[in-house]
């Protein structure tokens, strides 16, 4: 945990020069019991002048909306105290807890989300890969009510907040990614990632009233639906920097959504359903799978980076 954070950092940060410099707010929920779940996230490149919005939501099972806007005009506000095309983001309490609201031709929604925790802080940076030079994030509850189709619906979610900033031109060639809540004082977020240099572990647990890292080795197996890019379910062993292991089994419910994350990278995400030590979690399950084969595998083969054998974009 690399930074330290004010009630300022609620708000925008001074972009640098780079064009790339981007800042971004996600929020992530599921209740696989109910059936809902959805994501909304508010993103930024301050130098480019334009914003983007990407809402997914999901009601009794079935997708009720997803949109990608891209090219907006930039807020006038902060991005966690703004609205932009229809969707409004109002804070509450600095770094814990904030109101999103949306309203549609079809779906209409009034949530509250709120954080189990005081936000967790971390830069992503791994295997030669970094990503924005500031994150933090948290668990938490989702709450609320809305109408879709006229027919109203309540909400009870547990889920994921993050806020990030910094530069941001590239991204890991492939991550995985779940959030289970258990109940507020056990919760996981586990986010294997793959980079040239193999696979690196970033996540934590929060059990019996502490926190704990995770580390290495990654071992989160996943299953995949039929449309080759939701994950059907996972199987994973989470080792924590004091060397207990977790077992952790989870399924996905419901309709799924892929979104472009941009220059070429997707992923894909669905309601979580989980299980840990004969308990039963809610949450998120995520995946983003790779482009590319692993350089050192490239080379264990005897053949060079550009060839045409393993880079489509080569000797075209």
């Amino acid at each position: 945990m690399d930074l330290t954070l004010s009630a300022s950092d609620n708000r925008n940060h001074q972009p640098t020069n780079d064009s790339w410099f981007q800042e971004s707010v996600v929020f992530m929920w599921g209740d696989p019991d109910a059936g809902m779940g959805g994501e909304l996230r508010f993103g930024m490149h301050p130098n480019r002048g334009v914003a983007n919005i990407y809402a997914f939501a999901v009601v009794n099972g079935r997708k009720a909306d997803r949109r990608l806007l891209t090219d907006l005009p930039l807020p006038a506000g902060d991005l966690l105290d703004t609205e932009l095309a229809g969707f409004a983001i109002e804070t509450i309490e600095p770094l814990h807890s904030q109101r999103i609201r949306f309203a549609g031709p079809d779906l209409e929604m009034d949530l509250t989300w709120r954080a189990f925790h005081e936000p967790r802080t971390m830069t992503l940076a791994a295997g030669g890969v970094s990503l924005a030079r500031g994150h933090y994030n948290g668990l938490g509850r989702m709450t609320g009510a809305g109408r879709w189709r006229g027919e109203p619906f309540a909400i009870d979610a547990c889920g994921f907040a993050d806020h990030s900033w910094g530069v941001r031109r590239q991204h890991v060639p492939a991550s995985r990614f779940v959030v289970a809540v258990f109940d507020e004082e056990f919760y996981i977020m586990a986010m294997p990632i793959l980079t040239d240099d193999g696979p690196h572990m970033l996540g934590y647990v929060r059990d019996g009233g502490r926190f704990t890292t995770l580390v290495a080795p990654v071992d989160m197996g996943y299953s995949f639906r039929d449309d080759w890019f939701t994950p059907a379910g996972c199987d994973a062993r989470l080792t924590t920097q004091e060397g207990r292991v977790y077992r952790l089994t989870g399924r996905s419910v419901g309709d799924s959504s892929t979104q472009p994350m941009g220059h070429g990278k997707l992923v894909t995400h669905a309601i979580g359903a989980f299980e840990c030590e004969g308990r039963m979690g809610r949450g998120v399950i995520e995946s983003s799978l790779p482009r590319k084969m692993p350089p050192a595998q490239i080379i264990e083969l005897g053949l060079p980076l550009d060839s045409w054998w393993v880079n489509e974009e080569a000797h075209r």
